[in-house]
């Protein structure tokens, strides 16, 4: 039986595609990490305060509330969307960068041997442990704030693919 993990403390990651691909310009793939997201929040005791998924990255500022550690959490949203992903992107048709896409995932998968076949994340989620509200809030305003930096939006609650925006594909457990 695996360490129970309530009182785990909350953290501040960063999940980033290899090479920092800009993979997640399509919809489909964004949707794709929401599902999986969402599985973990529902099945593997997951508790997303604050998240965004950019064109080549994610932020979560997350919890492991169940009897998996958040480490586990993350092994296992790694590895399976790792070759969903890299499925989804050989088998569109649409996808016209999966000649630079494929070859990188692979080349990353056999220079790495924890990997059999490919690598789509970096293997480090960056973990900062978030030991007071204030620190908490500086993160999450950190992870709103990404796409109005990147510009893509001008206020971080017209971005649908963050917890800023009302309409969010993906709901977050409120922080305060």
């Amino acid at each position: 039986m695996r360490r129970t993990t309530q009182n785990e403390a909350t953290n501040f990651l960063t999940l980033t595609i290899v090479d920092w691909l800009d993979v997640f310009t399509r919809k489909e793939y964004k949707d794709f990490v929401i599902q999986c997201l969402n599985h973990c929040q529902k099945n593997k005791g997951l508790e997303i305060y604050a998240y965004v998924i950019m064109t080549n990255h994610v932020h979560l500022v997350a919890r492991a509330v169940g009897d998996q550690t958040l480490s586990e959490i993350l092994r296992d949203l790694k590895g399976y969307s790792s070759k969903e992903l890299v499925k989804m992107i050989a088998e569109n048709p649409k996808e016209s960068r999966k000649g630079v896409f494929l070859p990188i995932f692979y080349k990353r998968g056999v220079d790495n041997p924890v990997n059999k076949y490919h690598q789509f994340w970096q293997n480090e989620s960056y973990p900062v442990a978030l030991n007071n509200a204030e620190i908490m809030k500086q993160k999450i305003d950190y992870t709103h704030w990404n796409p109005v930096k990147a510009g893509f939006v001008n206020e971080p609650y017209e971005y649908l693919y963050s917890s800023a925006n009302p309409l969010s594909p993906l709901k977050v457990t409120n922080w305060q």
